[in-house]
């Protein structure tokens, strides 16, 4: 007889949130687990949508600082509903600006600017905005596990290193990069060029092309 394969804590989370979401009649499919790359709890996301506008955010170069909603990380087990809210996050950007992201993802809402730029501090995210950043979309979703898989790892000496030799080179490719650190080990080395980068550190080109070995990254105008 074969041996019931057991769940992950992941996968057991994810679980009972389905099944809550069920009893209330709900839709259990489309539950997204993610967490920030500095934080400890996940976000809870119940629609591809708002998963997307994640992965915008982390990645978007002038936020300095992302803070989500409290209600985001609420478990859907203590009985409150799919999350519906409009507000996703208060950001604070490069100029020390600090904005609303409001989700808008009414039917009609796709045709508006493909643009993160704040209007009387709100900025607002729909299918447009999402649909004009697919690439960055895409990148993100392959860095931050870049970032958490070295969360228990002291990655503070690397991260030194590689933004001092950006900083010396102005531009150059992770292949030309890694090829200065061959020590370093892959995960290390990947996880600490996604830290520079979601600290804003660093810059790449990954809004355009593909996250791999030739990313271009350069050091942040100060």
């Amino acid at each position: 007889m074969a041996t019931k394969k057991q769940r992950t804590p992941a996968q057991e989370h994810r679980y009972e949130l389905a099944a809550a979401i069920r009893a209330r009649a709900e839709s259990g499919y489309n539950i997204w687990l993610v967490r920030p790359p500095f934080e400890t709890r996940d976000l809870v996301l119940s629609s591809d949508l708002q998963f997307e506008t994640f992965y915008l955010l982390e990645g978007e170069p002038c936020f300095k600082e992302i803070r989500y909603l409290p209600q985001w990380y609420k478990a859907l087990t203590e009985g409150s509903s799919v999350n519906t809210c409009k507000e996703f996050a208060v950001v604070t950007t490069d100029t020390q600006e600090t904005c609303t992201v409001r989700l808008r993802f009414e039917a009609e809402s796709g045709a508006h600017a493909q643009s993160l730029r704040p209007i009387d501090g709100v900025i607002h995210i729909d299918v447009g905005v999402l649909d004009g950043h697919l690439q960055r979309i895409e990148n993100w979703r392959r860095i931050i596990p870049c970032v958490r898989r070295v969360q228990l790892s002291s990655t503070k000496a690397i991260e030194l290193q590689i933004s001092t030799f950006v900083g010396r080179a102005k531009k150059v490719t992770l292949r030309e990069l890694k090829h200065h650190f061959p020590e370093v080990e892959d995960g290390i080395f990947f996880g600490s060029v996604g830290i520079l980068l979601r600290r804003r550190e660093l810059q790449a080109d990954v809004d355009s092309y593909p996250w791999s070995l030739n990313t271009s990254v350069w050091s942040r105008p100060p």
